[in-house]
């Protein structure tokens, strides 16, 4: 069953999200059963809402890559997560993720330097 994970961070910065991202290169190397990220950086830290195609690809992936990347990066703080069964997902205009300049860091970064 497809769930919807929440993750709050308290603590973290943008250049930590940002190194973390590019650490885990998941543009050239995407997670199995993840099929939607959407990230924020507010004033107490990160927010992320992912939806994945089941709760145990979310926790291979929490434990295989995600955790150990922290861990080299030497990121403190853990992330407060939920996991709950996805009810829906709709998306309106899918091309106004390309036009409003959401684009996955890593890949615009790739994208500028080439």
């Amino acid at each position: 069953m497809a769930v919807a994970m929440f993750l709050h961070w308290p603590g973290l910065a943008s250049d930590q999200y940002d190194a973390l991202a590019a650490r885990l290169d998941l543009d050239a190397n995407p997670a199995a059963g993840q099929v939607l990220h959407l990230a924020a950086v507010t004033d107490e830290g990160l927010e992320v809402c992912d939806v994945w195609q089941t709760e145990q690809a979310f926790h291979g992936y929490l434990e295989h890559r995600m955790m150990p990347a922290v861990a080299e990066l030497q990121i403190s703080g853990a992330p407060e997560i939920r996991v709950v069964p996805l009810h829906n997902l709709f998306a309106a205009d899918a091309e106004m993720i390309d036009r409003i300049g959401s684009v996955s860091l890593p890949a615009a970064v790739a994208a500028w330097a080439g």
